[in-house]
């Protein structure tokens, strides 16, 4: 028993709190609360049999009330006092108050839990079981799941939500599809959507956000979308999560690899690197955008510019005013001095072409049909492995508590969309990175990747958000989406 506090009163304080017209048949008299290792109790005392009660919760999830009928309370102002102290994750305090003929407790609490109840001659005895108790599992198609489970870290109780996806889900005649999207995919215009606004125009069942994004929706991470690499990050090998062409689902460091293959005067074949594709400019970089990036947030000076049109270089200057890109039509950028300008070099109206491709630490391409990256990678082998500086992952989002969103793979293959709640105010906050490598690996995790998070962090299963309100999500640039099949997937 971690705390016990013990309430109780003569009869010599009820007339001070009652006038003999407002005294009822039954009367609260002691009330009593315990935390143990799973759940707090709380018994609370009558001078007659204990009254009947009703049950509701107001503002939604965070109060439950226990009305009891015809009964009046005889707390005096120490012992209501105590009540409302209670210092606990779950729990955080109990008023006491009389509503006409009905006493009301109102049980403040983080998580939407009701208590078991039963009654014992004057007593009646609440059971709240904590966070580590609390699991409900869905399925939602062969082979696929839903786990909304409470937990408890450090102290502290999170809810969960895990989606799980058998390979054999992915594969075969009716298989469910596991796929990326980004927020211009409808419009080519609109590039942040909240993650419900991915759901219904996919008609899918189940939706995560994806990677880091900017302020005008530029993608952070690796995005391939149908097959086709929309952006890169700088940084050549990151984490990320790979859908092959053949439905195979990966979740590793991989390497992307980009550069443009031109013929030099002298006829040999060269080949120029390029550090990404549509990701905010980086000095001393070769950068490549399309038309689905926003360019007018470029640097507008000190810049070299060039046009890849027909799969024909041509310069067009400084900045990027006024230029509108066309189908089709690519921009190379770099700031680099002219001496070492290393665009300079591929005279005006040579054939270029554009090469991207991701492959695996052993060199092999990977023919990749959808892909979200994320850092940092989480679990490796089983073991935590949280590649921070490797992946020049902030400090702060790497210490801090914080709302998640994560991938992983069981040994088996099965794969783990999960987020993990934040609630700012209700008694406890997110979990580190270290607490979520530690909680995949419990849940079976043998490879595991983090994706955004914080205010970012979104499940939506069968169209509703569930850790937080519709109204309450951030957009996003882009989504992982799980689409069911048969008439609910729409396919």
């Amino acid at each position: 028993m971690l705390g016990l506090c013990l309430l109780s009163l003569g009869l010599s304080g009820l007339s001070l709190l009652l006038p003999a017209s407002a005294r009822a048949a039954v009367n609260l008299k002691t009330a009593a609360w315990a935390t143990r290792g799973d759940y707090i109790e709380i018994v609370l005392g009558f001078d007659a049999k204990s009254p009947a009660y009703s049950e509701s919760f107001r503002y939604d999830p965070d109060r439950y009330v226990l009305s009891l009928t015809g009964c009046q309370h005889a707390l005096p102002k120490e012992a209501s006092d105590k009540l409302a102290a209670i210092a606990h994750p779950l729990l955080s305090k109990i008023s006491v108050r009389n509503g006409g003929e009905n006493c009301e407790l109102g049980f403040y609490l983080s998580l939407a839990v009701h208590p078991f109840i039963r009654t014992e001659d004057k007593n009646l005895i609440l059971r709240f079981y904590t966070a580590t108790r609390m699991e409900r599992n869905t399925t939602l198609a062969p082979g696929v799941s839903l786990t909304e489970k409470g937990i408890t870290r450090g102290g502290e109780n999170l809810a969960a939500y895990i989606v799980r996806i058998d390979r054999s889900a992915l594969s075969g005649e009716g298989a469910a599809q596991l796929y990326s999207v980004s927020g211009d995919r409808y419009d080519r215009k609109t590039r942040l959507r909240a993650p419900s606004s991915y759901a219904r125009k996919e008609r899918a069942e189940v939706v995560i956000n994806g990677g880091f994004f900017g302020k005008q929706g530029q993608h952070l991470s690796t995005l391939v979308e149908k097959g086709l690499m929309r952006a890169t990050g700088v940084y050549p090998t990151r984490p990320m999560l790979v859908v092959s062409d053949s439905g195979e689902v990966l979740i590793g460091r991989y390497n992307v690899v980009t550069a443009l293959v031109y013929t030099d005067p002298k006829g040999e074949e060269k080949r120029l690197t390029v550090n990404a594709k549509n990701y905010p400019f980086q000095q001393s970089k070769v950068m490549v955008y399309d038309q689905d990036y926003p360019i007018e947030t470029l640097p507008q000076e000190a810049m070299f510019y060039y046009l890849l049109r027909n799969h024909k270089i041509e310069y067009h200057g400084s900045n990027t005013k006024g230029l509108t890109l066309g189908e089709g039509v690519l921009l190379l950028a770099t700031d680099i001095i002219p001496e070492a300008n290393p665009l300079q070099d591929v005279p005006d109206g040579s054939s270029v072409a554009l090469e991207t491709k991701l492959t695996d630490e052993t060199g092999r391409k990977l023919r990749a049909e959808s892909a979200i990256g994320g850092a940092p990678m989480l679990v490796e082998n089983g073991q935590v492995e949280i590649s921070v500086a490797e992946d020049k992952v902030q400090a702060d989002i790497a210490k801090s508590e914080r709302s998640r969103t994560a991938v992983g793979l069981t040994k088996g293959g099965t794969l783990l969309l999960v987020v993990v709640k934040e609630t700012e105010g209700q008694n406890y906050g997110g979990l580190t990175l270290k607490a979520l490598a530690e909680l995949l690996i419990s849940e079976g995790t043998v490879t595991a990747m983090n994706l955004d998070g914080g205010g970012s962090s979104a499940m939506v299963v069968a169209g509703h958000v569930l850790n937080c309100e519709e109204a309450e999500q951030r957009p996003v640039s882009n989504a992982l989406v799980l689409k069911l099949a048969g008439p609910q997937g729409g396919s």
